[in-house]
């Protein structure tokens, strides 16, 4: 089990370096597109259907670390006003609700990326990007992320079950 966890999270972390490397070159494209529209006169005619992508792949890619390292917001309102033993039951019940969510997304994410391929559909843009380029990442993104949500589960359910 060790080495599976291992490998979850080698692959959460390579996601992750995936998002950031996108967002590195998302900045230095639009510091150059930028540049070019003023000094040289040429911007770059592709870079919003770029910037556009990139965000898709940012979010589904970095959004498994992000959940890994529990960064996500919390309703401190609603969860300093609960006990311990209830804050585990609601973490509890947020993991299992958020693993179903995120496996009916990846499911239904992985239909619609396999019907992109097959019927070979293209977006309406400059490039005729193949669709499934971009949808591919919203069942990745969703496969780890209900991944993580199982672990955080069973993390949080062995806290639990010593408290108890």
């Amino acid at each position: 089990m060790k080495t599976l966890n291992r490998i979850i999270d080698i692959c959460i972390k390579t996601l992750s370096g995936i998002a950031a490397l996108s967002l590195a070159f998302l900045l230095v494209g639009i510091c150059y597109s930028t540049f070019s529209r003023f000094a040289l006169n040429k911007p770059l005619s592709n870079l919003v259907e770029y910037s556009t992508y990139s965000l898709l792949y940012i979010t589904f890619l970095g959004s498994p670390q992000i959940l890994k390292n529990r960064g996500h917001i919390n309703l401190d309102i609603i969860t300093n006003m609960l006990s311990d033993n209830a804050n585990k039951i609601l973490s509890l019940v947020v993991n299992i609700v958020g693993a179903g969510i995120s496996g009916f997304i990846f499911y239904y994410a992985s239909l619609v990326v396999k019907d992109n391929f097959v019927y070979q559909v293209k977006v309406m843009d400059s490039m005729a990007t193949p669709q499934y380029l971009l949808t591919i990442v919203i069942p990745i993104g969703m496969f780890f992320i209900f991944i993580q949500f199982i672990r955080n589960f069973a993390e949080e359910y062995k806290t639990f079950k010593k408290v108890q």
